[in-house]
């Protein structure tokens, strides 16, 4: 699949939100405003099972009004996606305890960054990037992933994530729409401190919560661009930051080193100036 079809598809699928099974008053108004959120049509529950919904309706997805929803991609109805912090939890709890993050240490994070995270995903980086930011930083999340980046940002507005103690740091996160090499295209020249890829589901590598993986149908596997990258040099004040499997050509690719040879994933990056 070219990259045009493969960009085509990723924007054209299909959505239908529906009630939870046993809808409540709250529900029905949730529903509503969902289907509102996600510009897409609600349809009646009517007892239906998924199974039944995605036959009936001829749909790619079909988005719960639980709280929080729960989106099920039609080749994967037993397993929804929905926002969780997912890894960043213990990352987050370990900063907390004056414990580094990896990331933020490698990337040289400093309170007030403006920091792009180009591949938001399913966010549990630009959380820990907002903590290193602090109140007086900014994440700038871009997701090329219209249905990700809504239910993302459906979070943010609602807080209807049931994890009160990271809202702070959902405040700081600017998410926005598009694809990463025409939004960076878009930006200033040393308009951001670093600017960070992870384009992990090209070859994810599955949390504890399976988040990761249940999100991956709605997601673009297509690596990083020479494209992207150039507008990423251009726009980053200090540095570029690439996550990747430590054994991954990408590195050789952007000519990086990885900062670690034997471990899950690795860090190379790129600095202004040398």
């Amino acid at each position: 699949m070219s990259d045009a079809d493969l960009s085509q598809k990723i924007e054209s699928f299909s959505l239908v939100c529906v009630t939870p099974w046993n809808a409540s008053p709250a529900a029905v108004a949730r529903t509503e405003a969902l289907a509102e959120w996600f510009a897409c049509p609600r349809v009646p529950r009517k007892r239906r099972s998924l199974a039944r919904i995605f036959a009936d309706e001829g749909v790619d997805g079909v988005l719960v009004a639980e709280d929080p929803p729960r989106l099920y991609h039609r080749t994967r109805p037993n397993e929804p996606f929905f926002f969780h912090p997912g890894v960043a939890r213990p990352r987050l709890a370990a900063l907390s305890h004056g414990i580094p993050d990896r990331l933020l240490r490698v990337a040289g994070i400093c309170p007030g960054d403006v920091i792009v995270d180009a591949t938001l995903g399913t966010g549990a980086d630009s959380l820990v990037l907002a903590a290193g930011a602090g109140p007086a930083g900014r994440v700038i999340a871009i997701e090329s992933s219209f249905v990700l980046a809504k239910l993302f940002t459906w979070a943010q507005q609602q807080r209807g994530h049931g994890y009160p103690g990271i809202d702070r740091l959902l405040e700081r996160i600017d998410v926005q729409w598009g694809h990463h090499a025409e939004l960076l295209a878009s930006m200033p020249a040393g308009s951001a401190d670093v600017v960070y890829f992870d384009p992990m589901f090209r070859n994810p590598i599955v949390d504890e919560d399976g988040n990761i993986e249940h999100a991956r149908p709605w997601t673009d596997p297509r690596p990083i661009s020479d494209e992207a990258w150039n507008e990423a040099q251009r726009v980053a004040r200090r540095c570029v930051v690439l996550k990747e499997r430590p054994q991954s050509d990408q590195f050789a690719r952007f000519g990086l080193t990885p900062d670690k040879s034997r471990a899950k994933i690795a860090y190379g990056v790129w600095k202004k100036g040398g």
